[in-house]
């Protein structure tokens, strides 16, 4: 309707009503305008139209629709490439359109666009995010189950946890207010749900909402998602210590990433396929999936690569090969600093070289590695840490602070699960 198309762009161009109507109409036959509750007249609709510098002709917005529809599920399927072609398109089709909800969702399913290219363009992403919530009234519901989840999205990228679970709970409860999104999209929001509390070393959220996921994504074919889940499962199981049911998962995820010859997910699988073997102290078979999984990462980031190379030289370390250990930390330290997880890992390995259980080693876990890793909610490495800090402290003599770090490692625990 022409009203609300008038309310929209008057808000988005932050005019009162008052600004808008002034020597065309008067506010309250604005605001009838604007509610659709008066027969407004050609002559007052044009003038309106013009200063908001929109036209007042409605456009065919089926055709539109479905092609923003179609552009969004490319994305969410993964054909990126595809998904880059229709922008364009998209992008050259959007030019003369003013109709407020193609607008909305032409802005947000943007918004998800610059999310999924290579790198994200994330700061880009905020500014369509923040832009859309001042309008955030003129969504539908289905519009605004992609808001809370594009921002859940964003947030997760950020590494910002605590607040992409909270929007994705809202996307969740939107979800279940529209009949307009598809199950499919519900499934990408239980996996992004099940990814973040994967980051949070949940367990029991993992695979509650994992499996919400996969249910789906295995019912419409959707085995590149489905690798992803098995992922998530393994990892899952893997840090409950049911490591044959971890495996398990993840060799079913590397059926699905071999099939489609998935370099990315070969890499990921491989990687946490070796963390299995390490728990199990299987050290060269551990070896060898770490190797393979950084010949599948040597095109993928620095942060990557370094996880697993921290790893990698831990099997090295346990075998004794310290020559070998010295050349991968200062292979892993020349991709990552101190915002890196990876860092504080590979510099904690670098002490323990040393085998001394040094000051300067008791004050870097107390002061640096351990807030550090408290701070990003990464329980598994608090609860490993604390627990070789109090162990030290113990032999040491100090049985008040071996306590402590004891307590620490424990409820660490108890957030993992």
């Amino acid at each position: 309707m022409v009203g609300q198309r008038i309310r929209y762009y008057r808000k988005t161009k932050g005019l009162t009503q008052e600004e808008l109507a002034q020597g065309i109409c008067s506010v309250s036959y604005l605001s009838k305008i604007e509610k659709g509750d008066a027969k407004s007249s050609e002559e007052v609709i044009n003038l309106l139209c013009e200063r908001l510098g929109i036209s007042p002709e409605e456009v065919d917005e089926s055709k539109i629709l479905e092609m923003l529809n179609e552009w969004n599920m490319m994305m969410v399927d993964r054909q990126f490439e595809e998904a880059g072609n229709t922008y364009i398109k998209i992008k050259e089709k959007m030019e003369g359109i003013t109709d407020p909800s193609l607008r909305l969702r032409y802005e947000l399913f943007y918004s998800r666009y610059l999310m999924v290219i290579e790198p994200p363009l994330l700061d880009e992403t905020k500014e369509k995010l923040e832009g859309i919530e001042k309008l955030l009234d003129h969504l539908s519901n289905d519009l605004k189950f992609y808001y809370y989840m594009f921002w859940g999205m964003y947030f997760n990228f950020n590494k910002k946890y605590n607040e992409a679970l909270d929007y994705l709970h809202k996307a969740e409860k939107q979800f279940n207010q529209t009949s307009n999104v598809q199950d499919s999209e519900a499934a990408v929001n239980y996996y992004l749900l099940a990814l973040t509390y994967s980051f949070l070393m949940r367990v029991t959220s993992i695979t509650t909402y994992t499996f919400k996921a996969i249910q789906i994504f295995d019912r419409d074919y959707n085995y590149s998602r489905s690798a992803d889940c098995q992922i998530l499962l393994g990892i899952s199981y893997r840090r409950a210590k049911h490591y044959d049911l971890a495996e398990t998962h993840l060799k079913n995820a590397l059926k699905y990433s071999t099939m489609f010859k998935d370099e990315t997910l070969n890499g990921i699988i491989y990687h946490n396929l070796g963390y299995i073997s390490s728990c199990k102290k299987e050290h060269l078979k551990a070896i060898d999936r770490y190797e393979k999984s950084l010949g599948y990462k040597q095109s993928q980031s620095p942060q990557n690569m370094a996880n697993t190379i921290y790893l990698l030289a831990s099997e090295h370390y346990e075998l004794g090969n310290y020559d070998k250990v010295k050349e991968l930390i200062k292979s892993g330290l020349d991709l990552v600093d101190e915002e890196q997880e990876s860092y504080y890992n590979l510099i904690i390995l670098q002490y323990k070289m040393n085998g001394i259980e040094s000051e300067d080693y008791i004050q870097y876990l107390r002061k640096k590695a351990i807030p550090f890793f408290e701070n990003k909610g990464i329980w598994e490495y608090v609860s490993n840490n604390s627990e070789l800090l109090a162990d030290m402290f113990f032999n040491q003599g100090h049985y008040k602070k071996a306590s402590e770090y004891y307590r620490v490692a424990n409820n660490a625990r108890k957030n993992i699960f």
